[in-house]
């Protein structure tokens, strides 16, 4: 692996992690997110044919035929199939053409599967430059909501026009001035791992300083997904430590008092108990901070007699509140279901360019986009590689009868990217899409190294 490829893959990742939706940069028509996977690509077959490794799988990932390759060519073979059906429902091409763009990501698969490896572009140092990257989102998005609720909070227009100028519209902003950015899924990922680091006592200074920004700026951005996310990935730690924890324990008692007497197991079901109580509060005070409330009209009662009753009227209703984000949900469900009420939609899907609820590109919920567009028949390619990443380290679980601290926080966060994903739209676009493509595989990297009877790392 030479310097070029090494600076390109640093900038693909760091851009990934800090880039938000991707087109901070335009080059004309791409962006500098495309401009990267164009370069990572086109950089990638230079290197197959100057080693003249067409036919060498150990290079030439192309023709490297495991279940990963084989799932991934999979679904990319329903990318065009979707596409297809997409033109015959005759559903604008321009659409179609987003749509697939949209999820093309996923090529960056061959590449990406030779380059991360120990001796070239290690998981370390891109769990590193995730760290670094959430540290600089998080200090970027504090400074602009702390401005935005102090300096700018009497005149707030002219500030908005002008950062999201600057940021090409990337940033959402909520009715209390706090800012959402998309790259703050990247953050939430450093921030789980920096968790269970810390809880484990295998942290650094970088963990901790991960830690508190990158909470302090989730919590800010105001993301209610983001709260369930994040306590299913807490919960899925202390249920796989508990796992590892008792499994070479005999009988359910002793599971019990071992886990009991586990100071570090301990710590990590108390930080879980308060999450799990915590957030019901803070996404309620999210939701009122967000979302206007509405007080539905009384109407004065009557008597029997058809008299009003002076003076007496129906108990004060409470404030509702006008969720209009759960609201666009349910109509998209409701939408979905009527298009796929035929048999044959369902199962083939009703290609890309498909309008649901008045949006043709990226529905919030990522699958219910996917069965809507791909059918259950893409779906389930979809969900075949999501409980490959399980499977993988479940191999390694059973050869070595455990799995490091670093494994356990990945799949933790990928437990939590696969709830968030149905509230807000990720895994079927290039930033769920990266992150998924680098669990997948650095899990099979290391099913691979247990089944060639390797240590590990």
């Amino acid at each position: 692996m030479n310097r070029f490829e090494k600076i390109l893959l640093t900038l693909f990742f760091v851009e990934l992690f800090v880039g938000g939706g991707g087109r901070l940069i335009d080059f004309g028509f791409l962006s500098i997110r495309q401009v990267l996977f164009i370069l990572l690509i086109m950089t990638f077959v230079v290197r197959i044919i100057s080693q003249k490794a067409i036919f060498d799988a150990r290079v030439n990932t192309f023709f490297r035929f495991n279940p990963l390759t084989i799932g991934v060519y999979l679904l990319i073979a329903s990318f065009a199939f979707s596409g297809a059906i997409g033109l015959i429902n005759n559903h604008a091409f321009s659409d179609i053409i987003t749509d697939f763009f949209r999820v093309s990501f996923f090529a960056a698969y061959f590449p990406l599967a030779y380059y991360i490896a120990e001796d070239r572009f290690s998981k370390d140092r891109v769990i590193s430059l995730l760290k670094y990257s959430a540290v600089a989102v998080s200090i970027f998005t504090l400074v602009i909501a702390i401005l935005g609720k102090t300096i700018f909070s009497a005149d707030f227009a002219p500030y908005y026009y002008f950062i999201n100028g600057f940021m090409n519209d990337d940033l959402y902003f909520r009715p209390s001035n706090s800012v959402f950015y998309k790259s703050h899924i990247f953050v939430l990922i450093a921030v789980i791992i920096s968790l269970n680091a810390v809880l484990d006592k295998k942290f650094t200074k970088l963990d901790v300083v991960t830690l508190i920004l990158g909470s302090i700026s989730v919590l800010w951005s105001e993301t209610r997904g983001f709260l369930l996310a994040f306590m299913i990935s807490v919960m899925t730690i202390v249920l796989l430590d508990a796992r590892i924890l008792t499994q070479p324990i005999k009988g359910f008692s002793e599971k019990i008092r071992t886990m009991f007497t586990s100071k570090k197991f301990l710590r990590k079901m108390i930080i879980s108990a308060c999450i799990v109580v915590a957030v019901p509060f803070m996404f309620q005070y999210m939701t009122l901070e967000r979302f206007e409330t509405e007080t539905p009209k009384t109407e004065e009662t009557k008597k029997e007699s058809g008299k009003k009753a002076s003076g007496e009227k129906k108990k004060k209703p409470e404030p509702e509140v006008n969720d209009i984000s759960v609201n666009t949900r349910v109509e998209d469900i409701l939408e979905a279901r009527k298009l796929l009420a035929d048999p044959v939609h369902l199962i083939m899907g009703l290609g890309y360019g498909t309008e649901i609820g008045g949006r043709v590109t990226g529905i919030e919920m990522s699958m219910l986009d996917i069965l809507v567009e791909q059918g259950l028949v893409g779906l389930a390619v979809w969900l075949v590689l999501c409980l490959l990443v399980f499977y993988n380290y479940h191999v390694v679980y059973q050869k070595r009868k455990s799995i490091s601290t670093m494994e356990i926080s990945l799949m933790a966060a990928f437990m939590g990217m696969l709830l968030l994903t149905n509230i807000n739209p990720f895994i079927n676009n290039p930033l769920g899409i990266g992150f998924f493509l680098f669990i997948l595989i650095v899990s099979q990297n290391r099913k691979e190294k247990e089944s060639n009877g390797e240590l590990a790392a």
